[in-house]
C-alpha cells in the first residue's frame, strides 16, 4: 500500500501523513498538506560503493535516493555526532530536553538496517583523494583508516561562526548546532544555578533559542549588532512588532549591541553597561564546511559549487545541503537540504535527474507569535518597491506585499507577523 505523504508548509519537510505535529519544526498538521510521494523508475543495480560525509537530512535523503535505485551497491554514512541524522531544527524549539538514544533521528535504526545502509558515527573525514577515490577518517577509538568509494557525496553542513569576541572562548558560552551542544547547555544550566541568560544574535536559531529559554522561566536577553531584529528578511514594521512581542514576555533586547566582553558571570558593552548572564548563548551565522572540499581541489566560492545535478568540479562527488551553492544560491533551509541530497544521491546512482530550486523563506515561531518573510522586504537600495501593508496591534498581526515598481504587477516579497494562514497563497504568488 502507498504511503501518503505530505508537506509542511512552515519548514518545507515532507513525511507520512498522520503525524500530529511535523517532526521537523514542530508545527500542528493545520500546516500540512498532501503531496505525491516522490517516486523513479529508474534502476542499476551494481557493487558500487557510495560514501555519504555528514549526518544531516541531505545525508540521508541521498542515501534514500540511492538505495531506491541501487538495491545491491555499499552505501556508507560517515558522520562527526553519535546520533543518526536527525532533525536538528527541532533543537533550539526543545533546548533542555534529553535528545539521546536517538529521539529526534529522521528515520530510527531499523529503517537504516532494512536499507543496508551503514552508519559510522562518531568518526570524522580528515581528507579526500579524488584521485584515488578514497576518504582518511578518524574513527570513534581514535585510529585512524581508509574509506573507498567509486561515488561520494559532500554533506558536511556548516557550523556555528563563533565571533570573536573577548571572552568567547570562557566554558558558559555555548553554540547551538547539534545535540552535544543541548548536553552541554543542560550541565551548564545544573551546575552554575543559571537564572541569567544573554543570546548574542539576533537571528533565527538566536530567537528561537531566546523564546524556549525565556518559556522556561530564564531571564532572557538578547544582543543584536544591527538596528533591528531579522533586518535581512523584515520591514521595520514588522521588526518592531517582533520586538515588541518579545519584550512584553519579559525580554530584553539590546539593539545596536556593540559587545566589549564577556566575563564569568556577565556581558559587558563598550559603553559600561553589563548584563548578568551564567549562560551565554551565540548565535551569530554559521559557516559552511568547505575545508575537506578545498583541500581536495573541488571548486568553492564560499560554498561548494554545484551544477543542477548536485555535480562538483571532481569525478563522482556531488555536493548536497547546507555546505553547497547552486547557481550562486546557497541551499541552507531544511527542505533545501532534503531535495539536494535526494537529487545527488539520484545522480550518483546514474538516474538523471535536475535539481528545481525551492523557495527560502523564512518561517519562525517564537515568544508566542509566528512570522514568516519571502523574497524582498523592500529595502533593496537599487530598487523602488510599492507596499500593501495592514498592521494590527491589537491583534498582534501585519501583513505587507511588495512589489517592485518595475513589474507592478508581479508579489516581488511577502510578511506575515502572527497570523500565517495566508504563507500558501502568498507563496504561490510569488512563484517559489
Amino acid at each position: 500500500m502507498e504511503k501518503k505523504m505530505v508537506k509542511c508548509l512552515v519548514c518545507g519537510a515532507v513525511f507520512e501523513e498522520g503525524a500530529e505535529v511535523c517532526p521537523v519544526c514542530g508545527v500542528g498538521p493545520e500546516n500540512f498538506e498532501p503531496v505525491e510521494a516522490a517516486s523513479s523508475d529508474f534502476s542499476k543495480d551494481t557493487d558500487e560503493k557510495f560514501v555519504i560525509l555528514g549526518g544531516g537530512p541531505a545525508a540521508r535523503s541521498a542515501a534514500a535516493a540511492i538505495r531506491e535505485r541501487n538495491k545491491e551497491a555499499v552505501i556508507t554514512i560517515i558522520t562527526m555526532e553519535d546520533e543518526l541524522p536527525y532533525n536538528r531544527p527541532m533543537l533550539t524549539k526543545a533546548l533542555l530536553d534529553d535528545h539521546s538514544g536517538d529521539a529526534l533521528a529522521i528515520e530510527g535504526p531499523e529503517w537504516y538496517e532494512k536499507n543496508r545502509i551503514f552508519v559510522m558515527k562518531g568518526t570524522k573525514a580528515l581528507s579526500i583523494n579524488t584521485s584515488a577515490k578514497e576518504v582518511k577518517v578518524e574513527l570513534a577509538d581514535g585510529s585512524m583508516g581508509l574509506t573507498v568509494y567509486d561515488k561520494l557525496i559532500y554533506a558536511l553542513g556548516a557550523y556555528c561562526f563563533v565571533a570573536p569576541i573577548k571572552g568567547s572562548e570562557l566554558e558558559h558560552v555555548v553554540t547551538v548546532r547539534n545535540i552535544a551542544d543541548t548536553v552541554r547547555i543542560r550541565e551548564i544550566v545544573k551546575d552554575r544555578d543559571v537564572k541569567n541568560v544573554v543570546c548574542i544574535g539576533g537571528g533565527v536559531m538566536g530567537l528561537e533559542g531566546a523564546s524556549t529559554l525565556n518559556a522556561l522561566g530564564f531571564n532572557v536577553t538578547i544582543m543584536e549588532t544591527s538596528p533591528k531584529l531579522l533586518k535581512r528578511q523584515l520591514d521595520d514594521a514588522a521588526a518592531d512588532m517582533l520586538q515588541k512581542t518579545a519584550e512584553s514576555k519579559g525580554v530584553k533586547i539590546v539593539t545596536n549591541a556593540k559587545i566589549s566582553e564577556i566575563t564569568g558571570d556577565a556581558v559587558v558593552l563598550e559603553d559600561g553597561k553589563s548584563y548578568p548572564a551564567e549562560l551565554v548563548m551565540m548565535s551569530t551565522g554559521m559557516r559552511p564546511y568547505t575545508q575537506l572540499a578545498e583541500e581536495a581541489g573541488i571548486e568553492v566560492d564560499k560554498w561548494v559549487v554545484v551544477d543542477d545535478h548536485m555535480k562538483t568540479s571532481a569525478d563522482s562527488v556531488y555536493a548536497a545541503g547546507d555546505c553547497a551553492v547552486f547557481n550562486g544560491q546557497p541551499q541552507v533551509f531544511w527542505a533545501q537540504a532534503e531535495a539536494t541530497g535526494s537529487v545527488a544521491g539520484a545522480n550518483a546512482a546514474g538516474d538523471d535527474v535536475v535539481f528545481e530550486p525551492l523557495g527560502s523563506a523564512l518561517v519562525m515561531h517564537a515568544f508566542g507569535t509566528a512570522v514568516f518573510a519571502l523574497g524582498t522586504n523592500g529595502k533593496d537600495p537599487d530598487k523602488s518597491f510599492r507596499c500593501e501593508s495592514n498592521l494590527d496591534e491589537a491583534a498582534g498581526t501585519y501583513s505587507a506585499r511588495y512589489y517592485d515598481e518595475n513589474e507592478p504587477n508581479k508579489m516581488s516579497g511577502a510578511i506575515l507577523v502572527g497570523n500565517l494562514s495566508a504563507m500558501p497563497e502568498l507563496t504561490k504568488e510569488i512563484g517559489v
